[in-house]
């Protein structure tokens, strides 16, 4: 009955059409002043413990995370915070320094993109400066990698990140202390979209639920540099929400878009059982899904 589910949402969402996004501004190519990282809201993760490697196995409960890597990209990034903004969404975005570290025109539009993530509230996080296999360096060649890129951006967004994803997956001894004494915790995925792979919406959307209903939870690795990728979410989020309505009428806690502070439980520790305001707040959830279900059709774009 679930996996048939799965199938019904695919139709419905890969069929329909996806929400027009709000037409973005396109940054202008000067870079943001010196107050203005200063004057955004700021984004921190203080609370999740350092040296912690997160895969997206550990929640308690159905929370889903988007996590956005190789960025930012002034042509579609934009697009992609105007989709999320439309659903209330925050995503976790793995920014590369030599996108917006140089000083072209493209790499001045794409900072002013990175301060435009980090103003509505998302979570900016390392992923080194250029992106390189961090197996294959060096210690001082991986120290560099990683401290550039954290350096330039606190100088643009004013905070200095805290989560880290290595390029490919792949960590090394040296990294992975060096990463510790720096105060990270790692971030993985086990929702993957393979959209480097495969260049369509629909393919990315049916990987991810797929991964879902296998895993129930988890991290979803995209790329905001992919205009495919970019145009999946939506369906991802609709697919979402139509699983939950048939979760809803069985009385089932429903999936939940959150950070990566709900995933930040270490995998040898035993889940605690949850409390009372957690499971009075899980009702409050379901029935939001439930009302909004019964109203489908009718204009309402999220629960």
């Amino acid at each position: 009955m679930a996996y048939s589910m799965f199938f019904l949402i695919f139709s419905a969402v890969f069929l329909g059409q996806t929400p027009t996004a709000a037409n973005p501004k396109v940054p202008n190519d000067s870079p943001p002043p010196a107050s203005a990282a200063k004057a955004t809201r700021g984004t921190s993760l203080n609370h999740v413990p350092v040296g912690v490697e997160i895969t997206g196995k550990e929640a308690q409960g159905r929370h889903i995370v988007f996590t956005f890597d190789d960025g930012p990209n002034y042509r579609t990034t934009p697009i992609l915070l105007d989709y999320l903004d439309q659903y209330n969404i925050k995503g976790v975005f793995y920014v590369n320094g030599r996108r917006f570290g140089g000083k072209n025109p493209i790499s001045s539009r794409n900072r002013d993109v990175l301060l435009e993530v980090h103003r509505r509230g998302h979570y900016v996080g390392n992923h080194t400066w250029s992106h390189p296999n961090m197996a294959s360096l060096s210690g001082p060649l991986q120290t560099k990698q990683i401290l550039r890129n954290e350096k330039i951006i606190e100088r643009i967004t004013g905070y200095r990140p805290s989560l880290y994803r290595p390029p490919f997956g792949l960590m090394t001894r040296f990294s992975r202390s060096l990463l510790t004494r720096r105060g990270y915790t790692v971030v993985m995925w086990n929702l993957d979209s393979n959209d480097p792979f495969q260049r369509s919406a629909g393919k990315n959307f049916s990987n991810v639920m797929k991964d879902l209903y296998l895993y129930k939870q988890g991290m979803v690795l995209m790329h905001d540099t992919n205009a495919w990728s970019v145009e999946s979410v939506p369906r991802i989020i609709k697919g979402v929400y139509l699983w939950n309505c048939e979760l809803a009428a069985r009385g089932e806690p429903v999936y939940e878009f959150a950070t990566t502070s709900e995933f930040h439980i270490e995998q040898t520790q035993k889940v605690p059982e949850p409390t009372l305001a957690m499971l009075l707040a899980a009702k409050k959830r379901r029935d939001q899904m439930t009302a909004w279900c019964a109203n489908l059709g009718k204009g309402v774009t999220k629960p």
